[in-house]
């Protein structure tokens, strides 16, 4: 088979320079599945290839992405192609989505399209609907399901109507969805990510990564899954809320190989919450200290405080671990229970005072604008951000509510007439981190409410904090200078401030697409 994997560019906020720019881990996985049925394979990373911010036109809608247009994408698809997968993880990246599956389909007319991720996840009748250009929809983990459909396809063109966790399109009976895939319980068996035939060095030799920039940086995933039902994740759906953790010497081989093969020196976990159970933890950081690879770790998209006391973060600090992210999502008791959020708040502020005091850089994410949050809530929040402050935690963010497809509230919303699925819906899915844009989905805040209290507790945070730690204006003002990041702060002001800075021409040559040569099946 001639297999092509695509992974679609991102919509960005139209007051963002950049976004973060992370190598497709997800889609190495399964071109590790991919790997096990044929060597034809093309890799088409339009992020990787192209990271570059540009606008584009789409009727009369005019979006930022980030990423290669859909007619360059299109053109590295062989016109012979026999599966093409599109990885379309986040539902704010659907409308050029869209564009791109049209433009695949022109290129490759006989081609078996295959799309997967949380949003086909969430949404695969939606998706089918408005393209017609996809033929099957892999709901939920998708090695099991991939495999399965690659060794149907192997040796049938008939619709593969009995694989489980697929959506397909069928030809006299509308949409048929399979039942749903099991959980994969022994993470043993998942082969280690292929990464051949993914434009890396783009990411590495400019030092792109989800984290703080801590020198050339590999995403790594050490758990699965998550054990809570917080009713703005789409990770039930998606996930279940089964958790599973690798043994930590498999998580710590994998990192050897990126030691070896792209010279890491610092991961990232892209874990959904990778510190659950205190045992698994501590046995991690113990090995990843005996072992003494010399590199750095983080945790940047977030993690539970639950099992982090004060024995743990010095584990953690001990190991190479820099920066992690707690989300307490509100200082609301009230809301924090509508949400589903089981948390104890002074438990989490006694985590980060632990962290603080073991040299961790810590960052706290909140969230504004639930359905039913109102002022009161936001208050009860704002004292909630000074107390956080107080802990010396470095950074705070704050991020709009959006209603992502999957998550309860999401279902809630649309029942009540508040969410209808349009490109306008999509669009402000990107607003989450924005100073300028916002849209109100609550009862009781508006747009520009949402937006001065972003404005407001932000900045309410940094003077508690700058107040309290005096010598940090100075540090920040360094670090921006030399372009040195430490913490998220760092990592806004440098991204900001590189616009202005020369880049050396060695830089600008790699952040060319690759040749065309780079994505031929035999690159692979």
């Amino acid at each position: 088979m001639k297999i092509v994997l695509v992974r679609v560019p991102t919509i960005i906020d139209a007051s963002a320079s950049t976004a973060p720019i992370c190598p497709p881990v997800g889609l190495a996985y399964l071109k590790a599945i991919c790997s096990k049925f044929t060597r034809q394979i093309t890799v088409i990373d339009s992020v990787g290839n192209k990271p570059e911010v540009m606008r584009v036109e789409l009727g009369s809608t005019s979006f930022r992405i980030l990423g290669e247009s859909a007619d360059t994408i299109a053109a590295y698809v062989p016109v012979d192609a026999e599966i093409i997968l599109l990885s379309i993880m986040f539902s704010q990246d659907w409308p050029y989505a869209r564009e791109v599956l049209r433009e695949i389909r022109k290129r490759a007319t006989n081609a078996v399209i295959i799309a997967g991720g949380e949003h086909i996840s969430a949404v695969p009748e939606f998706s089918m609907k408005s393209a017609p250009e996809i033929d099957v929809c892999v709901l939920g983990e998708g090695e099991n399901t991939l495999h399965a459909l690659l060794t149907h396809y192997q040796n049938s063109s008939a619709l593969p109507t009995e694989i489980a966790g697929t959506c397909v399109r069928h030809p006299t009976h509308g949409f048929h969805s399979n039942a749903k895939q099991a959980r994969i319980t022994s993470l043993k068996e998942i082969p280690d990510p292929d990464w051949d035939g993914f434009p890396l060095a783009h990411y590495l030799d400019n030092e792109h990564g989800f984290g703080v920039n801590r020198g050339r940086s590999m995403p790594i995933v050490a758990t699965r899954g998550c054990p809570y039902q917080c009713t703005f994740c789409s990770n039930p759906l998606m996930w279940t809320t089964l958790w599973k953790a690798r043994e930590p010497e498999d998580v710590i081989r994998e990192m050897k190989i990126y030691i070896e093969k792209y010279q890491a020196t610092n991961f990232d976990f892209y874990d959904l919450t990778a510190i659950v159970k205190k045992d698994w933890i501590v046995k991690f950081c113990k090995m990843l200290i005996e072992q003494k690879l010399n590199v750095t770790w983080q945790l940047p998209s977030g993690t539970r405080s639950e099992a982090i006391d004060s024995e743990v973060a010095g584990l953690l600090y001990a190991s190479g671990c820099r920066n992690l992210s707690y989300a307490p999502e509100s200082g609301s008791p009230e809301i924090l229970t509508l949400i589903k959020k089981k948390i104890s708040v002074p438990k989490m502020l006694e985590s980060m005072r632990g962290c603080v005091a073991e040299g961790l850089s810590v960052k706290a994410n909140i969230i504004c604008g639930f359905p039913d949050e109102t002022w009161a809530h936001l208050r009860q929040t704002l004292w909630f951000i000074v107390k956080v402050a107080a802990t010396g935690i470095d950074d705070l963010s704050i991020n709009q509510f959006s209603p992502y497809p999957g998550s309860e509230l999401f279902d809630r919303l649309v029942k009540e007439g508040k969410v209808e699925l349009n490109d306008e819906y999509f669009e402000s899915l990107s607003y989450y981190s924005s100073m300028t844009n916002a849209r109100s989905y609550g009862n009781y805040l508006s747009s520009r409410e949402i937006l001065v209290y972003k404005t407001l507790g932000t900045a309410l945070f940094y003077l508690t904090a700058f107040s309290l730690h005096p010598s940090r204006v100075f540090t920040t003002i360094l670090n921006a200078i030399r372009g040195v990041e430490t913490n998220r702060l760092d990592k806004t002001l440098n991204a900001y401030f590189s616009r202005f800075r020369a880049k050396p021409n060695a830089s600008r040559k790699s952040l060319k697409p690759p040749r065309d040569s780079e994505n031929r099946p035999d690159a692979a």
